[in-house]
């Protein structure tokens, strides 16, 4: 019986201990379980810089050991990938045209600032996810992008909207990663070349003018040389008449020939000398070379200076150039008996040149014109005046590059009043 009682004592005794046991171990994974489900829970809140504190030994260790270096992990690829996107926003936002990526259902991936603004999309308005149907308000260039879409080829094309901006547009397919058959979407690159296409077109009128320009007295000196070789007996007069044309036409070239020049300089020339310019000084040598032109029609200049000290940092020649010009097409272009008025206004931060007349005035439609290349209100009163159409576009450039501004006030009949502004301090 005692034999009996004793074994029921370790049964007893080992179940108890067994029992601590297990409560022990269950308390203690209990506790685990919570670690973990806290540690999970600051990870799906994005907060990697948790790790599980537990000492445990054989799998819950290792279990332990691995979780925490998965959220290192995660930790470091999340970074990774948060770079990476900061570094692609940089590069797209400093990209000067438009770029869209878009997937093979035409929704937006990614866009930069620029894109925006071309696509007219609504301010504040989410466009990442977004299809482009309901995104891009620009007609013309969603049926571009809708024309192109899915094309596995590289697609370019060039648009002009309604307000006369041309863009160009440039599409290429996107690939899967070492594929080249599994198109995931494309990239559109949209680009503002209305200035480039001006530019061209400018470029090209140029060229046709100055062909045409070139021709005219070439063709009239050529003519009555040829006249002259093949008439030996032609009277004195008719022959000096002759050569009188020639002399003409010749100095007609020249002129046309140094505006071209001047023009080209100051167009491409990178570096120009700059001094102290005393703007009186130039305007009286300007005053004294058209002295004669002027007294001739029996125009009254009259001229005024606020401060005849006044000095400008800039190229002597080309402050020379904005008084020769509109002083000389001002007597041009004015009658006999009729006046120009000059003044020359300063302060400290502007100089302000009115030069005025009473002349035959400017066409109110043909005021935004007069500065282009060889444009001429009126073609054969300006060749009969000696004009080679430059004049005009050479000022134009010139107080392009002294930071000024050229303002025109003209009434057909009346005369005209050309307003020139230039800052005092101005580097070139």
């Amino acid at each position: 019986m005692d034999e009996i009682n004793t074994i029921y004592f370790f049964i007893t005794l080992a179940s108890i201990v067994v029992a601590i046991l297990s409560i022990r171990y269950t308390i203690r994974l209990r506790g685990y379980l919570k670690e973990f489900i806290y540690v999970s829970k600051n990870v799906s809140n994005k907060e990697f810089h948790t790790r599980l504190n537990v000492s445990a030994n054989g799998e819950l260790g290792e279990l332990t050991r691995n979780f925490n270096n998965m959220i290192e992990t995660m930790d470091k690829t999340i970074d990774e990938v948060e770079d990476k996107n900061i570094q692609l926003k940089s590069i797209l936002k400093s990209i000067s045209h438009g770029i869209l990526a878009i997937d093979i259902d035409a929704n937006i991936l990614l866009i930069n600032e620029e894109a925006k603004k071309i696509i007219k999309s609504t301010p504040g308005q989410l466009v990442e996810g977004h299809n482009i149907n309901s995104i891009i308000r620009e007609e013309r260039i969603l049926k571009e992008i809708v024309k192109f879409l899915g094309s596995k080829q590289n697609e370019r094309s060039e648009i002009t909207i309604s307000d006369g901006t041309v863009y160009k547009i440039k599409l290429d397919p996107v690939y899967l990663q070492n594929t080249d058959s599994v198109m995931i979407g494309s990239i559109v690159n949209i680009e503002d070349i209305t200035e480039k296409v001006k530019l061209e077109n400018m470029r090209s009128d140029f060229v046709a003018n100055v062909s045409h320009e070139l021709k005219t007295p070439l063709t009239s000196i050529s003519g009555f040389v040829e006249t002259l070789r093949i008439n030996e007996d032609i009277d004195p007069k008719t022959r000096n008449r002759f050569l009188a044309i020639i002399e003409s036409e010749s100095d007609r070239l020249k002129r046309l020939i140094d505006d071209i020049l001047l023009l080209s300089f100051i167009e491409n020339k990178d570096s120009i000398p700059i001094e102290d310019v005393k703007v009186y000084d130039v305007f009286r040598e300007v005053y004294d070379m058209t002295s004669y032109t002027y007294k001739n029609k029996d125009i009254d200049i009259n001229y005024s200076f606020n401060d005849e000290n006044t000095c400008i940092l800039s190229n002597r020649d080309y402050i020379k150039q904005i008084f020769l010009n509109l002083i000389d097409n001002a007597i041009k272009y004015t009658p006999e008996g009729g006046k120009v008025n000059i003044d020359v206004l300063s302060s400290n931060s502007d100089i302000v040149i009115k030069i005025r007349d009473t002349g035959v005035g400017i066409p109110k439609e043909d005021v935004e014109r007069i500065f282009e290349r060889f444009y001429r209100v009126d073609k054969a009163r300006s060749r009969d005046v000696g004009g080679t159409g430059l004049g005009l576009a050479i000022i134009k450039h010139i107080i392009k590059y002294l930071n000024g501004s050229i303002q025109v006030n003209s009434e057909l009949g009346k005369g005209s009043e050309f307003i020139v502004t230039i800052p005092q301090k101005n580097f070139l």
